[in-house]
């Protein structure tokens, strides 16, 4: 047994931080105990490696920490770069089945979205000690070498650049694209780079504007790949309707929702969340956590498969709510053979929960898909019974959204009058990201120069706190152990 004992600042409820005493006592095979101030505070069964920090990064996630609905106090931090095993390694946060390298039956990680599994704990945000403190515990397949073209600085980006890159790879963008990110400020300019490395990675010829209000943002967004900037001071959002085919909103508020609807031909992709009610949807942040898309209700959208997807999906299972009628199905034409359940929302989570066999062939215990008339039915598909955090949904399904409602919200038209698609995207995959830093060299370096603004070392913790709160920067990064 490994006994690893250590101070550090540990962020409280108030969102302050208290230096305290931590142990981590177990071995990776059968599990660890979390003590602090010398009493157990939790636990972690096998699968998990001690690994030495060296960096982390601030994120708005950790400045918004204590309004999130997991325990504190606890040790936050989750982009995170470590030594382990002499090698510079940075660490995936979802702590799955999959990458803690447990066997198991979970159709989560079997079935290649090991992120949403129900069963994970989460690095720095949820029952797993993060990464600002001299030491935390990693899932042992979710270590991954940072390739020694990547500037460590860049390498602390990567769970981020992940999340970005994810979002680039969900709405897949063509050539002959014109696309806009919206708010490019940390994510957002993440998104710039994401674009840009992508577009190489694939060999495309898409255009890439970066659309704000501070001129240090645009100039950001140029030295990461825009190759086109509109400053909304000088240019209102209202004379750019229908200007871009794919539109990245990263502005975390309902007015830039709206502006990257009416800027949108296509797509409109919300990656940042705000937890409110936004144009009619009080579940849209829950939307985006699990990764779902609102689509028009035709009969393409009846295959709606995330590109990134190994295989194309049969979407067996689809939920329909009561007020459909049927003939909406009977416009749609050829439904391949789809099982439709038409049932109250609630009641559908009832029979799911008790384990009722209400499904045939899907590969998650969820509809594939569902249906339904107005965004306070989807809401309800997203949530039957809040605030219990349960969707009849699958993660990365969609909701289709049939005409025909009352409802004269902006969301509801743009989807079912002008066949906008809204998709949503949350963490992605390490060795993606890492690949394209590694390809686009030029990108990794910008990032650690034009990023990375402000840099304090882990004592200093709650200053570096207070500066990333301060809309002058953009990064701000914690020295946490020693880079040789």
């Amino acid at each position: 047994m490994t006994q690893i004992r250590f101070q550090t600042p540990e962020y409280q409820k108030d969102g302050s931080f208290i230096l305290t005493d931590y142990e981590f006592s177990g071995d990776e095979n059968s599990g660890w105990e979390i003590k602090r101030n010398n009493a157990l505070t939790g636990s972690l069964g096998p699968g998990f490696t001690p690994v030495e920090s060296l960096l982390c990064g601030v994120c708005s996630t950790d400045l918004a920490r204590k309004f999130l609905p997991y325990p504190l106090p606890d040790i936050t931090g989750h982009e995170v770069v470590g030594l382990y095993q002499g090698k510079k390694v940075v660490v995936e946060i979802n702590a799955s089945h999959e990458a803690r390298g447990i066997e198991n039956d979970c159709p989560y990680c079997k079935g290649g979205m090991n992120t949403q599994c129900p069963h994970r704990v989460t690095l720095g945000i949820d029952r797993l000690p993060g990464g600002f403190s001299p030491v935390f515990l990693a899932p042992v397949h979710a270590i991954q070498e940072i390739p020694v073209s990547i500037p460590l600085e860049t390498a602390v980006m990567t769970e981020p650049f992940a999340a970005a890159l994810q979002a680039v790879e969900a709405s897949h963008p063509v050539s002959s694209d014109r696309v806009a990110v919206l708010g490019p400020r940390r994510l957002g300019a993440l998104i710039v780079a994401a674009l840009a490395g992508y577009r190489k990675r694939e060999g495309l010829s898409f255009e890439i504007t970066a659309i704000a209000r501070h001129e240090h943002l645009l100039n950001l967004s140029r030295e990461l790949g825009a190759d086109n900037l509109i400053d909304l001071r000088k240019q209102p959002a209202e004379t750019l309707r229908e200007n871009f085919d794919i539109v990245f909103d990263t502005t975390s508020t309902p007015e830039g929702f709206a502006d990257a609807l009416n800027m949108s031909r296509r797509i409109v992709h919300l990656k940042s969340t705000n937890g409110q009610t936004v144009l009619g949807m009080k579940h849209l942040t829950d939307m985006v956590v699990e990764e779902i898309a609102l689509l028009p209700l035709t009969e393409s959208s009846l295959d709606f498969t995330w590109p990134v997807e190994e295989k194309k999906r049969r979407n067996p299972n689809v939920y329909i709510s009561p007020s459909i009628k049927y003939s909406v199905l009977q416009d749609l034409g050829d439904t391949g053979g789809r099982l439709f359940h038409k049932q109250d929302a609630v009641e559908a989570k009832r029979q799911m929960q008790a384990g009722e066999n209400i499904l045939e062939g899907s590969p998650f215990p969820r509809f594939d898909l569902a249906i339904v008339s107005t965004l306070a039915e989807a809401d309800q598909v997203i949530r039957p019974t809040p605030p219990e955090e349960y969707s009849i949904l699958r993660a990365r399904g969609a909701v289709l959204l049939a005409p025909g409602s009352a409802d004269d919200s902006l969301l509801y038209r743009s989807v079912t009058e002008r066949g906008i698609a809204v998709h949503t995207s949350r963490c992605g995959d390490f060795r993606r990201a890492l690949a394209i830093l590694e390809q686009s060299p030029q990108i990794a370096q910008a990032i650690q120069k034009y990023m990375i603004t402000d840099r304090y070392d882990l004592p200093r913790i709650q200053e570096a706190f207070d500066r990333a709160a301060d809309s002058r920067s953009i990064k701000v990064i914690v020295q946490t152990g020693t880079i040789q």
